[in-house]
């Protein structure tokens, strides 16, 4: 006999509902409007939420005073507010991408720097390359434009709402464009070397925060945040070049450009050749790629998603003994679903 489900469990089902379809809401409403009307309401929703305040501009908030300490609060404010408008307009554009509007949206993207991937070493040498990028810009439309022109192996973590991660995957994939995704998991390493041995161009986010067991610790904004470190791993293992591309819009416009950087000079250091050696390389290497994000950060700041936990691992001994950088997440919600995950 089935067992009932638990409070907490019909709480999380009841609320990833939710959240699909507050946003299925938004994509169908917003996918057959024209691009100008649809970026409109989307910039005007990203400042209302940046005005409303919350735990998400309170993040905002916290990781623009830890970037630019140097900087006064109107600066700060003024780049959160610009942030969100994007984030309103990138949402409007990824509805967009699901709608009849789907070429011009794309053809609004122009990518410079494309000679920097037929250098030899690139994807198509049959070698495949990586491709570090953030949640900058419009990143999402960004990998669909480089898409139509370039094979392109998409390695991200999915939404823990799977309804989300599945209409995410169909947005990718619904103009056409040589595209394929690899979850993060047990089988993303092997989808990757799998994606390099055949010539792929691999992108990943190389932006947010890293566990401890997964990452080392690299300076990013003058503080050391912990950054996965895999793709470096890979890159020195495979001597495949890693380019930096980053994408931000043309103020509030419709009009994007993406520049595609010359290769990032990865020291490839074999694991055998000494612990304290591969070690040491490997952190110079996540630092390159960090040092990349955070120049593009620097150059257009209201680009960046603002709103995670970047810092959250510290380099201390234990994430208990050191200050926190960030509130708890706390709320009824969650409470709940730690109870009915503690009586399993």
């Amino acid at each position: 006999m089935t067992p009932p489900p638990r409070p907490a469990d019909l709480i999380r089902a009841r609320a990833d509902a939710f959240s699909f379809w507050s946003i299925e809401a938004i994509r169908r409403g917003l996918g057959h409007l024209e691009p100008h009307r649809a970026r409109s309401l989307g910039a005007r929703w990203g400042r209302r939420v940046s005005l409303l305040g919350g735990p998400v501009t309170d993040l905002s908030r916290i990781n623009l005073q830890l970037a630019f300490p140097e900087k006064t609060v109107s600066f700060r404010q003024s780049v959160l507010e610009q942030a969100f408008q994007n984030l309103g307009m990138g949402v409007a554009e990824l509805a967009l991408l699901q709608g009849p509007h789907r070429e011009r949206v794309l053809d609004s993207v122009r990518l410079e720097g494309e000679e920097n991937l037929a250098r030899p070493g690139g994807g198509r040498s049959g070698n495949g390359a990586l491709i570090v990028t953030a949640h900058f810009g419009s990143w999402d439309l960004y990998a669909a434009a480089i898409a139509r022109r370039y094979p392109l192996t998409v390695i991200h973590r999915g939404f823990k709402n799977e309804r989300i991660t599945e209409m995410m995957t169909r947005v990718r994939h619904s103009g056409g464009g040589d595209l394929e995704e690899v979850r993060m998991g047990p089988r993303a390493v092997p989808g990757l070397l799998g994606a390099l041995r055949r010539g792929r161009y691999c992108i990943l986010l190389m932006d947010q925060n890293a566990r401890r067991e997964e990452g080392v610790f690299v300076p990013f904004f003058s503080r050391l945040a912990c950054t996965r470190s895999a793709p470096a791993v890979v890159a020195m293992r495979r001597c495949v070049p890693v380019y930096p591309v980053f994408g931000h819009r043309e103020g509030l416009s419709g009009r994007h450009v993406v520049r595609i950087g010359a290769p990032l000079g990865i020291e490839t250091v074999a694991p055998e050749d000494g612990t304290e050696t591969f070690e040491s390389a490997l952190r110079r290497n996540v630092g390159l790629m960090t040092s990349a994000i955070e120049e593009a950060i620097r150059s257009h700041p209201d680009q960046w998603v603002w709103s995670q936990r970047r810092w959250k691992t510290r380099p201390d001994t234990s994430d208990v003994e050191a200050e926190p950088l960030y509130p708890s997440r706390s709320g009824w919600g969650r409470s709940l679903r730690r109870r009915g995950r503690s009586t399993r």
